[in-house]
């Protein structure tokens, strides 16, 4: 048993069942999310709501959406994916992984489960959210400047001063595992699009941007 090949199985394994491909992870991945909303997305799967509620520990909110307990079976498959989603985010962490599991980059594309999720939201936000699309391409272009964002700063706001909404924007992208802000901040380890191998994907954004 070599620690290449298990890794290898693992990755395939774990993209295989992550957000991008597996309803019920990607519907859990979105949440909190109002009930409403979420018939829309999953009918098939919300008609068993009370099986998932209890299966996953999901509960509702004051606001009517439903989230996740804080312990259960839904939050940790949640944090596992995130968790997963931050090692792959880090280029060196990234390259040691794929070094031990002797996988290329070219190699990897085909089960890397990071990469399959980014391109699954691009779809969705580009058709229902295309402000949150724009301000993570601004954020991606600050960073790629420099090694943090103060997102309450005069500099930012001005370059997003077009976005509806840019709370909602923001959240939308904290939701989707685009980026992780750290309180008023975001930087460079919180947005997983830096990394040189997913410089395809920030082209993506772009062209989606101008259609």
């Amino acid at each position: 048993m070599q620690l290449q090949d298990e890794l290898r199985d693992l990755l395939k394994i774990l993209c295989s069942t992550s957000p991008a491909f597996n309803g019920i992870v990607q519907m859990l991945f979105i949440l909190p999310e109002k009930s409403r909303k979420l018939i829309g997305m999953y009918p098939e799967l919300m008609e068993k709501e009370d099986d998932l509620r209890y299966l996953f520990s999901l509960k509702y909110t004051e606001d009517g959406r439903i989230t996740y307990s804080d312990r259960g079976f839904g939050r940790g498959l949640i944090y596992l994916y995130k968790s997963l989603f931050e090692l792959l985010g880090d280029a060196d962490k990234r390259r040691h992984l794929l070094e031990i599991a002797n996988i290329s980059e070219d190699e990897f594309k085909e089960f890397d489960p990071l990469r399959a999720w980014i391109e699954v939201s691009f779809n969705y936000l580009a058709k229902h959210d295309r402000d949150s699309l724009k301000l993570l391409d601004a954020i991606i272009s600050e960073l790629s400047k420099g090694e943090y964002i103060y997102l309450d700063g005069d500099d930012f706001k001005r370059a997003v001063k077009d976005l509806k909404d840019f709370e909602s924007s923001l959240k939308i992208l904290e939701r989707f595992c685009l980026i992780v802000p750290e309180g008023l901040w975001i930087y460079r380890r919180g947005c997983y699009l830096l990394p040189d191998a997913y410089s395809d994907l920030r082209d993506k954004l772009k062209e989606l941007l101008k259609q």
